[in-house]
């Protein structure tokens, strides 16, 4: 192979590592905490980590696997082949007892929590996951089948 040639595939051979190399601390460097990430932000109160938060609390992890179990149930018992419609219903009644009683939990954690920030606190804590579940559903409505084989 002639000199210029071994030349043209170091060069071509080292604008490739360097792409890579510079693409990784791209994304290691520049891609730091998106700023609608509460429990990232630094500045807010160590208790704004709502979920983490309320894992903690026994009786709403009680809760949240009484109602996974209830769907559960519900969707073995659509999988039987004679689908007995009184069951059916029995369990759906059971799983939005059950829901209702985990939505009512969280709320009031929810209210106790806020009852510790301040206006500003929860304006800005509130607002911010407001805007998360837009973002949220406006990605679901423009990518519906994202899940699809």
């Amino acid at each position: 192979m002639s000199k210029s040639w071994l030349i043209a595939l170091l060069l071509v051979s080292f604008s490739f590592n360097l792409a890579v190399i510079g693409s990784a601390l791209y994304f290691r460097c520049a891609h730091t905490c998106p700023p609608d990430r509460p429990f990232l932000d630094r500045k807010m109160p160590p208790a704004a980590h709502l979920r983490p938060f309320m894992e903690k609390d026994k009786e709403i992890r009680q809760l949240r696997e009484n109602f996974s179990l209830s769907k559960e149930v519900l969707l073995q018992e659509l999988a039987k082949d004679p689908v007995n419609e009184a069951r059916v219903k029995e369990i759906i009644d059971s799983s939005l007892v059950a829901q209702n009683a985990l939505e009512r939990r969280i709320g009031e954690k929810i209210l106790a929590y806020r009852k510790t920030l301040t206006p500003e606190e929860a304006r800005e804590h509130f607002l911010r996951r407001v805007e998360r579940m837009k973002n949220r559903s406006q990605f679901n409505n423009k990518y519906p089948n994202r899940r699809k084989p």
